[in-house]
């Protein structure tokens, strides 16, 4: 599967997606939300707006954490904008990739915050 090629962003690879099972679902941004990360997404070219997936409810709030910052996930985008501050969107696409995989992330499909499919 790829990302969809969503305001002229390049496509990427991402893992298959599967039907969605009953229970609690929220839309997950890939790209966080938090005004460092977010200001430095659109910097580079990258609408966080347009990259969610639906992930159980326990699982969002797992990789965010309670430390007030986003948890384990902000802050592994914290680290690769601290290691390469200036990611091409292709070098930022794959690390999101390598994110989802990493924090096995096996939701829904990936689509804009807006849509109404999914969650």
């Amino acid at each position: 599967m790829v990302f969809p090629n969503w305001n002229g962003a390049p496509e990427r690879i991402i893992p298959p997606s599967r039907q969605l099972t009953p229970g609690r679902w929220e839309k997950h941004h890939i790209f966080p939300q938090a005004e460092d990360l977010s200001m430095w997404f659109g910097i580079r070219g990258v609408k966080i707006h347009d990259y969610t997936m639906p992930i159980p409810r326990d699982v969002h709030r797992r990789i965010h954490g309670g430390d007030g910052r986003g948890g384990a996930w902000n802050q592994a985008w914290r680290d690769f904008k601290a290691a390469k501050p200036g990611a091409s969107p292709t070098d930022i696409y794959k690390f999101a990739g390598e994110l989802i995989h990493r924090f096995q992330l096996m939701g829904g499909p990936i689509q804009p915050y807006y849509s109404r499919p999914g969650v």
